[in-house]
């Protein structure tokens, strides 16, 4: 089964304007637009026929309620650790500073447990040394700019005795400068020989400003230690006695000037910067010289990556991030830099790529690890929200700025709540009363979910609640290859089945409302179809035809009325009984030796030699009748049988004959026990077009060993069917189930939705640590997957967590 991308608009990029040449990526579908906080813009987008997975974020900076911020990993003293991204985002959310987005900026450092490159953060420069090949730079009035630094920083005293700085934080064991200001960001148990100076600042911090005045507190020969409010400044060799005049109570002035080099002019009052790598595009285009030399080839490297970019007025900030995974391919930072420049890009920088991106909004960590693990890193970017604390709700806003949907068609609507100064207050916001204009658009109905109508036309969808109202502009538009999904299907007098129409645009697959059809059937006795959706009466046959115009399509169905319960196989004629064993010398199913109480049922004999793989098996097949929601089959085990058995599995193939569910059971004590597996439960029922199932056989897998006279009577495969909708009768069942993995080739996380809405998914190791989180947008009724990154993983064992309908389910799968 594959995923239907279910009315995925048309990429609608207003928000970047430019003219360079994107790459030629297909037709991008927009799956998220809107804004996530004061002039902050998220999207997501996606290109089918790459594939690839791209989030672009815009802040437009001349919004007063909006800041972008750098970060070193935990803002600890000393700190050597790295940190995920999604926790900064979390540690560093309060009141007046909400983190609406969060990007991966570098993971490496070196001893000095510091983020390497010319990076600073409120002002202050982290790290010098190793300056970087660029720098992205954010001034203090909030206006971008890219450059090639070259620092001038000095210490003076009042008397113009001066020194210059020659590093940062930088470990002072190496001959790399005579004279390093550790900060409050530094790393390091200072023991070296030499000048300490104990400082503490009075002011602000700034980058080609003013320079900021400290306090003396101290001076020594013998080592002094930073802490969260005092610096050290430290003098060695050449240097040592460069301020002789300094004592305790002395005032020192610091000054981080960034001057011009290579390219682009530094500005005034700096204060946020991340070293960039090379620079990728500069005023316009590839930055010739720059972008063409990075580490031997590094420009085509196909990975995951995160970018940033600026406009030309530097007023207008953009992220780019994308996913290498099993679904969205790895693109190299050239094809992002012109995809920028496209869409309204001026100059663009690189940061770090692989497994360190990711991209974070509303602290979950959106995109799936590039390595198959998150990664901590050394720093990170925050779009930062300042507004003034409000939860009042102002505006009500679309997932998407805009629907690009074919005719004939549904798509889901998401809306969510935002305050006076666009701050999200809630998401996935319900009770909204809908209409189109104009009404020959479509319809809305009670699940949120848009119905497009016959004809090809513009118009809106207006929504409103407590006298709120918001927008969505919507288009529709011709579709091609409309078609039933499957041939023929099967169908029970208990749940309801909506015809599965599809159509595509571009090559792209849409859901299409069956309801838009004319209807008849060849034997309306056997099933009646209303708007679309079938409901067995009768046992029977019946071929459905659909008109739409000059347009028809047809559909067999096959109705079998559902019992309360159904013995398939009572064990009453063993002739020809197929059966097969890897360690068996004898193998024989009889009706001699029942337990005391059994009127029915069979014995499985066997005696057991030594071998590898050893398994019995009952290889008689049954095409279960009608839609069960589970089957049973009663046994009985004695201390020799329970010794023996490591599990009991069933073999199920689907209506296409493929190998469908592999469910096991490790029995646990002896006597009368009912081994029950389940296809359905609380309204995750399977989809209804893989039915109907087959049971090919049910395999015995033994515990190594020679054992002799192992008996096993059985009786009684019971299948279990509902007696209303979404009602199942059934014993304890083993599991609920509405997701599955399928293993065939690379693993796949098959889930089942049975109404409207969205799926949170996990990855875990078997220990609990996290290594994804997902939630998916929110889809129609149906069945969808996702693939697992098994590529990007270390062999072992997995689990995953579904949570949808309800409920919530977990699945192991193993990567050898």
């Amino acid at each position: 089964m594959r995923k239907r991308f279910t009315l995925l608009a048309s990429i609608a990029m207003g928000i970047l304007a430019g003219q360079a040449a994107a790459p030629d990526w297909g037709v991008a579908d927009t799956l998220e637009h809107y804004e996530i906080g004061p002039g902050i813009q998220y999207i997501k987008i996606r290109y089918e026929s790459v594939p690839l997975t791209l989030w672009a974020t815009t802040i437009d900076m001349t919004n007063p309620y909006n800041a972008i911020e750098q970060v070193q990993s935990n803002n600890a003293v000393p700190d050597l650790s790295r940190e995920l991204v999604q926790d900064m985002s979390k540690r560093l959310t309060r009141p007046g500073h909400k983190v609406c987005a969060a990007f991966n900026h570098d993971f490496f450092s070196y001893d000095a447990g510091i983020c390497i490159g010319l990076n600073a953060s409120n002002g202050l420069i982290s790290w010098s040394s190793g300056s970087g090949r660029s720098t992205f730079a954010i001034t203090q009035d909030k206006t971008a700019s890219v450059f090639f630094p070259v620092p001038q920083c000095s210490a003076s005293l009042p008397t113009g005795e001066s020194v210059a700085i020659d590093q940062f934080n930088w470990g002072i064991g190496y001959t790399n400068g005579d004279c390093v200001l550790f900060t409050n960001l530094n790393a390091l148990t200072l023991d070296a020989e030499g000048r300490y100076i104990k400082l503490r600042p009075l002011g602000d911090w700034i980058i080609n400003g003013e320079p900021t005045a400290c306090e003396v507190l101290e001076v020594s020969d013998s080592p002094l230690q930073t802490s969260e409010s005092d610096f050290v400044l430290f003098l060695r060799n050449t240097k040592r006695d460069a301020l002789p005049g300094v004592a305790v109570g002395s005032e020192i002035t610091i000054s981080q000037k960034l001057i011009p080099g290579k390219f682009g002019t530094p500005p005034e009052n700096i204060l946020q910067a991340f070293h960039g790598y090379p620079s990728i595009a500069f005023e316009g285009k590839l930055h010739e010289g720059e972008y063409n030399d990075f580490e031997n080839g590094r420009e085509y490297e196909l990975s995951c990556r995160t970018m940033a970019g600026m406009s030309q007025d530097g007023k207008t900030v953009y992220f780019v991030a994308t996913e290498l995974s099993e679904n969205s391919v790895g693109i190299n930072c050239i094809d992002i830099a012109n995809w920028m420049l496209a869409h309204g890009a001026w100059n663009v920088v690189n940061f770090d790529s692989g497994g360190s991106t990711a991209i974070v909004v509303n602290h979950t960590m959106l995109n799936l690890p590039g390595r198959g693990s998150l990664r901590p890193v050394m720093d990170g970017v925050l779009v930062v929200s300042n507004a003034p604390e409000d939860s009042v709700v102002a505006h009500y806003t679309f997932s998407k700025s805009q629907l690009n949907v074919p005719i004939i068609s549904m798509a889901p609507l998401t809306l969510m709540a935002q305050n006076q100064y666009k701050d999200i207050v809630e998401r996935n916001v319900e009770g909204f009363t809908f209409r189109c204009e104009p009404a020959e658009l479509g319809w809305v109905d009670d699940e949120a979910v848009f119905h497009a109508g016959e004809t090809v036309m513009a118009g809106k969808i207006i929504a409103e609640k407590d006298g709120i109202s918001a927008e969505l502009p919507v288009s529709t538009r011709p579709v091609e290859g409309i078609h039933i999904a499957v041939d023929e299907v099967l169908i029970d007098s208990v749940r309801p089945y909506r015809i599965n129409l599809e159509g595509s645009i571009n090559g792209q697959v849409y859901t299409l409302d069956p309801a838009a059809f004319t209807w008849s059937s060849t034997n309306p006795s056997c099933c009646r179809i209303d708007e679309g959706v079938i409901k067995g009466l009768a046992n029977g046959e019946t071929t459905l035809t659909g008109t739409l115009g000059d347009l028809t399509v047809n559909l067999h169905v096959t109705v079998e009325v559902t019992p309360a319960t159904l013995v398939h196989e009572d064990f009453a004629d063993l002739t020809d009984y197929p059966l097969a064993s890897t360690v068996a010398n004898t193998l024989t199913l009889t009706h001699e030796g029942l337990p005391a109480g059994w009127s029915d049922g069979a014995v499985l004999r066997f005696d057991q030699k030594a071998g590898r793989n050893p398994y019995v098996e009952l290889g008689k097949s049954y095409r279960l009748y009608s839609l069960p929601d589970s089957i049973s089959l009663q046994i009985n085990l004695s201390d020799e049988a329970l010794a023996a058995i490591k599990h009991i599995r069933c073999d199920f193939t689907h209506q296409g004959g493929k190998n469908y569910w592999q469910p096991e059971y490790v029995p646990s004590h002896t006597g009368d026990q009912t081994i029950t597996w389940a296809f359905a439960q609380e309204g995750g029922e399977y989809p209804i077009e893989d039915f109907p199932l087959t049971l090919q056989a049910i395999r015995l897998v033994l515990n190594a060993g020679s054992r002799s006279e192992v008996a096993i009577p059985l009786r009684d495969l019971r299948a279990y069917y509902p007696v209303k909708e979404n009602s199942a009768v059934t014993p304890p069942v083993a599991e609920s189930r509405f997701a599955w993995i399928s293993t065939e080739g690379s693993p796949v996380l098959h889930y089942r939705l049975s109404r409207t809405g969205a799926a949170d998914i996990a990855l875990w190791t078997l220990d609990g640590r996290q290594l994804t989180a997902y939630t998916t947008t929110r889809e129609l009724p149906g069945t969808y997957t996702y693939p697992l990154p098994d590529r990007f993983l270390t062999p072992g064992i997995y689990l995953v967590t579904i949570r949808a309908n309800g409920q919530t389910q977990s699945l192991k799968f193993r990567v050898k």
